[in-house]
């Protein structure tokens, strides 16, 4: 497959989940309430191994990720108090893993030392070396067989390019889109208006530095923000042709477009948009800085939209444009990528077990997600909690975008890159560091990114 095709096969197959998760969602009025618990019908039963003696349990080992506010409520409110339920043959011991290179570096190494956990979450960013040394399985056979794979609004969206399926989740990712949200009376005192271009952008930012207000937060802490959003709005919103076309590796750092996305970090950085030490902000401290209101802007992926619903001052708008190539009615990032979810080590001693824990940990996404107002892919059987007026918003504007690309930071990067684009992205913030130091210095690993040989 070409990696044109590749690329436009991801967008093709975001399109189909997000229609028909929306359609699908209408047509469960008749289902049972919401619960905390999950249902029969929606919890995977636990199958018996053939070696297992009576009474006895199978141990099982999870490593997950454990990055947000969101994945903590998933683990404490959904995963540990109905897990002994739904599996009563396992044993489950969790072992925090953090997310992005603190866990692909426990991964690493325990793939090197075969230590694997049973089940893990799985991340485009670490799966070449896994699928390599043959460390992950192929959930495909098993959760055709057990009927999960049906619970799938679209199941092709599961399809890694190979056509087979590593991972399982909730499919609430391909919803995650960064944003600026914004509260609204911070904005009235400042006496500023929601920017449309990326000059505006700046001009507001003034505005509210003026006012003694810090403008905007983002964690950016080991290049967060650069690395994960930022770089791709900033080259989106000049030439989104030219971010599509650095996702599929069909051009480089080099590209003036590229270039001139990686030129409005660093002007951001210098114009003071962000906070002092901005390189070094964490993800809960610059989350606090926006609840708290000592910041009049936060830069952040929808995922937290349901926490940010709860107070009325909070709104959002779409990254303004920064040319005329752009309109984020028709253009818009998605996070998102077949290879993201619970995945299963093929050298496992009780896969099917395994299989069924990866099923469990996948609906009990589902069931959070699902109880917030956030769309979903995966059917739990229960109809849809009624969603915000921002959630709403949010639905009402994303869903009709015709032209979804997909994340460069899920779908496009081996580890070594994502280090790179980690460490020069946080250089950008600095202020300190040029766009063409950027582009020198990415286009050196790029040129050696393997994600494109598999």
């Amino acid at each position: 497959m070409s990696k044109a095709s590749k690329t436009a096969g991801l967008i093709l197959l975001a399109g189909l989940l997000l229609v028909a998760s929306a359609c699908g969602a209408k047509k469960n009025d008749a289902q049972p309430s919401p619960s905390a618990e999950p249902s029969e019908s929606s919890t995977p039963a636990a199958s018996n191994s053939e070696s297992q003696a009576p009474g006895e349990k199978i141990k099982m080992r999870v490593i997950t990720i454990t990055t947000d506010e969101n994945r903590n409520n998933i683990m404490e409110k959904y995963i540990k108090p109905n897990i002994a339920k739904a599996l009563p043959n396992l044993e489950v011991e969790f072992e925090p893993g953090g997310g992005g290179e603190d866990m692909a570096n426990k991964l690493k190494t325990l793939n090197a030392s075969g230590d694997m956990p049973d089940v893990f979450w799985d991340d485009a960013g670490y799966f070449t070396p896994l699928k390599s040394t043959g460390s992950i399985l192929d959930l495909t056979p098993y959760i055709a067989k057990d009927g999960f794979l049906d619970k799938y609004a679209v199941p092709d969206a599961l399809k890694h390019f190979d056509g087979k399926i590593y991972s399982i989740s909730s499919g609430a990712d391909t919803y995650f889109t960064p944003v600026i949200f914004y509260h609204k009376d911070m904005f009235e005192k400042a006496g500023v208006q929601v920017p449309t271009t990326f000059d505006e952008l700046i001009g507001i930012s003034k505005t509210l530095k003026d006012k003694g207000m810090v403008p905007a937060v983002t964690p950016g802490k080991d290049g967060w923000g650069p690395k994960l959003y930022m770089l791709q709005q900033m080259i989106q919103i000049g030439d989104p042709q030219a971010m599509a076309d650095l996702v599929a590796n069909k051009t480089d750092f080099n590209n003036p477009s590229v270039k001139a996305g990686a030129a409005r970090i660093e002007q951001l950085a210098k114009e003071g948009v962000f906070p002092d030490g901005i390189a070094n902000l964490d993800y809960g401290p610059a989350m606090e800085m926006f609840t708290s209101k000592k910041a009049a802007m936060l830069w952040m992926f929808t995922w937290e939209l349901p926490n940010l619903a709860k107070d009325d001052t909070v709104d959002f708008f779409p990254f303004p444009s920064a040319g005329d190539a752009y309109d984020p009615a028709k253009f818009v990032q998605f996070w998102g990528s077949p290879l993201n979810g619970y995945a299963v080590s093929a050298k496992t001693e009780h896969p099917e077990e395994a299989v069924k824990l990866a099923e469990f940990l996948a609906m009990a996404d589902a069931l959070y997600f699902e109880s917030t107002g956030a769309p979903i892919a995966l059917k739990t059987g229960n109809p849809p909690a009624e969603s915000s007026p921002l959630m709403k918003k949010f639905i009402d504007w994303y869903n009709p975008i015709p032209t979804k690309i997909p994340s460069l930071a899920l779908n496009s990067l081996d580890a070594r890159t994502s280090a790179e684009l980690s460490s020069q992205g946080a250089n950008l913030l600095t202020g300190e560091y040029s766009a063409d130091k950027f582009a020198e210095a990415m286009n050196k690993v790029w040129s050696e990114n393997t994600w494109f040989d598999n």
